[in-house]
Parts: C-alpha cells; sequence; structure tokens
C-alpha cells in the first residue's frame, strides 16, 4: 500500500474532514482513505462518455435529420 502525504490545506478544510470522520465514526486517516478510493472508482465524466460514444451504431448527418423532419422533401 502507498503513502500520500497532503501539505498545505487549510485549517478550515482540515477541521471539516475532521468533524465529517468523527461523524462517521472514523479517524481522519480512515475518512480520507474512503473518501480518495471512493473518487478513484468514480468514472470521470469524460470516461462515461467515451464509453457512451463507443456504444452508438447509428450515424446520422445533420441532412438524414432535416430530411426525416421535412419527410424527405428538401
Amino acid at each position: 500500500m502507498s503513502t500520500l502525504r497532503v501539505r498545505d490545506l487549510s485549517e478550515e478544510a482540515l477541521t471539516e474532514l475532521k468533524a465529517r470522520a468523527a461523524r462517521n465514526r472514523q479517524s481522519l486517516r480512515a475518512y480520507a482513505r474512503d473518501l480518495l478510493e471512493r473518487e478513484a472508482a468514480t468514472p470521470s465524466p469524460e470516461d462515461v462518455l467515451d464509453r457512451a460514444r463507443g456504444r452508438v451504431t447509428a450515424r446520422l448527418t445533420a441532412e438524414d435529420v432535416l430530411d426525416e423532419e421535412t419527410g424527405g422533401a428538401a
């Protein structure tokens, strides 16, 4: 397992994280680890879009859409 050190965290942020950890009955270390693990497991918006683009099978052009809207009469 790796070690991560966080420097220059504001006192306000540290105080809030400690409070959240306490509310969850966790140490700050455990709370931060769980938070980072969840973040790493969540796909980024770019990853979600890439997966969605990979599933697209229809290839429509603007002309196809306009033709459909006008009933084929251009």
